[in-house]
C-alpha cells in the first residue's frame, strides 16, 4: 500500500434481454424487511445516542479497515451537516479530517441498503477486493436515516510541505477530480487546483440553448470540464491497470446481481515531479487505510498519485427510472439505462480509462511513516 496504516475519523481529532432477465430472477432475496431489520440502540455519534442498522455487518468492515466504535465520538451535526449531499439536497458532512463522509439517506437508498447488508459487507470482505464505497455505519437520528462511508478522493494536505514558492513549481497545478459514468454525465469537479461548478442547461433557460455566445464562462467551463472528463486518461502501472478492471468486474457483478445501476467512478488523479517523492509523501501521509490505494506510479518526468472509488450505488431499477429512459429516447450515451447494459457498458469504460504504460514506483516503502 502506499501510505498503511490510516486511523481517522473525528475521534482521532479531538467516508428485456436474456441477461437482463437472468439478472433479475438470480437477485437475492432478502433475509429481512423493513419491519425485521436488526436495530439497537447504543451507538455515540456526536455525544448523542443513536439506533444503528445490522451494525452486526458493518461492525466487521470497521474492523477490517481499523476504526473503533468511537470514530465519530465528537462529530457536530450542527456544524458539519449541509445540504446537497444528493440531487435532493440530502444532508452530507465530512469529518475534520475529511476521511470519512456522513450522509442523510433517502427513502429509495434506505430500502435497498436495509436489503443488502449481508451480502454488501461479504462482498467488501472478500480477499478479492474491491471498489465500492466502504460503509462502516448505518443509523437512525430524529427521524433521519444516516450512512457513513469512506472518501475516496482524501484532499491533499497542502500545509504538510513548504510553501509553494520554496518548492518551485505549485503543487495544487496538477490536482484533478472526475465523476465519471461512461456516458453524457461524466464531468470534471476538480481542474487544476480550482473546482468546476455545474452549470446545467435547463429547459427554461432558453438562452443556454441557443449557442454558448450566451454562455456564462462558469457554464463554458462546465461544458470544458465535461469535455476533459470524457477525453482523460489516467495513467497508472499496468499492475494496477489489471487490479482496478478485475474489482470493478468483480463490483459490477454484484450490482447487476442487485439490479443497481447509475453508479459512479470517482477519480482523485495528481501529477509532481518525479524527483519530489518527499513531497508526495507529505501531502497524502495518512490518508491511506492500509489497501492499494493511493496508486502510484512514475512515467519519465510524474509521480502519478490516484485515488479510485465507486460510489452512489444504491439506486435501484424502478419504474420513476423506466419512464425516464423513455423521456430521455431521444439523448445518446445516456446514464439512464437498465442494471445489465449500464453495469456491463461501466466496467467496459473503466477498463480503457486507465492507461497501464507507466512504471510502480519501488520506493513506495519509503512512503509507509506517517509525520
Amino acid at each position: 500500500g502506499f501510505l498503511p496504516g490510516r486511523r481517522g475519523g473525528d475521534a482521532a481529532h479531538g467516508q428485456i434481454s436474456r441477461r437482463k432477465r437472468r439478472a433479475t430472477q438470480q437477485r437475492p432475496r432478502s433475509t429481512e424487511t423493513m419491519t425485521e431489520r436488526a436495530a439497537s440502540t447504543g451507538f455515540h455519534v456526536g455525544g448523542e445516542t443513536v439506533t444503528t442498522y445490522n451494525d452486526a455487518h458493518y461492525k466487521k468492515l470497521r474492523e477490517r479497515w481499523g476504526l473503533g466504535d468511537d470514530f465519530l465520538a465528537t462529530f457536530d451535526f450542527t456544524k458539519n451537516m449541509k445540504g446537497g449531499g444528493g440531487k435532493g439536497g440530502d444532508l452530507m458532512g465530512f469529518t475534520t479530517d475529511k476521511l470519512y463522509i456522513v450522509k442523510e439517506v433517502n427513502p429509495g437508498d434506505q430500502k435497498t441498503l436495509l436489503k443488502i447488508t449481508e451480502d454488501y459487507a461479504a462482498h467488501l470482505l472478500d480477499p478479492h477486493g474491491s471498489l465500492l464505497a466502504r460503509f462502516f455505519l448505518h443509523f437512525s437520528r430524529k427521524g433521519k436515516d444516516f450512512l457513513v462511508m469512506n472518501n475516496w478522493m482524501p484532499p491533499p494536505r497542502y500545509d504538510a510541505v513548504d510553501s509553494m514558492e520554496e518548492l518551485g513549481f505549485d503543487l495544487k497545478t496538477n490536482y484533478n477530480r472526475f465523476d465519471l459514468k461512461g456516458c453524457a454525465d461524466d464531468k470534471t469537479l476538480v481542474a487544476l487546483g480550482e473546482p468546476v461548478h455545474a452549470v446545467h442547461k435547463r429547459i427554461f433557460n432558453v438562452g443556454m440553448w441557443c449557442g454558448d455566445a450566451l454562455w456564462t464562462p462558469e457554464r463554458k467551463r462546465y461544458f470544458e470540464g465535461k469535455k476533459h472528463a470524457q477525453e482523460v486518461k489516467f495513467h497508472v502501472s499496468q499492475q494496477v491497470h489489471d487490479e482496478i478492471s478485475k474489482q470493478t468486474r468483480r463490483d459490477v457483478q454484484f450490482l447487476q446481481k442487485w439490479g443497481l445501476m447509475d453508479y459512479s467512478l470517482v477519480v482523485s488523479y495528481h501529477g509532481v515531479p518525479r524527483t519530489h517523492l518527499d513531497v508526495a509523501r507529505s501531502v497524502y501521509a495518512g490518508t491511506s487505510d492500509g489497501g492499494s490505494q493511493p496508486y502510484l506510479a512514475a512515467s519519465k518526468d510524474t509521480l502519478y498519485i490516484s485515488y479510485v472509488g465507486i460510489i452512489d450505488f444504491l439506486q435501484d431499477w424502478t419504474c420513476a427510472k423506466k419512464v425516464a429512459m423513455c423521456v430521455k429516447c431521444c439523448e445518446r450515451n445516456k446514464a439512464t439505462i437498465p442494471p445489465v447494459p449500464y453495469g456491463d457498458r461501466f466496467a467496459s469504460f473503466v477498463d480503457a480509462k486507465f492507461s497501464g504504460d507507466c512504471a510502480p514506483v519501488p520506493e513506495v516503502v519509503a512512503l509507509d511513516a506517517t509525520p
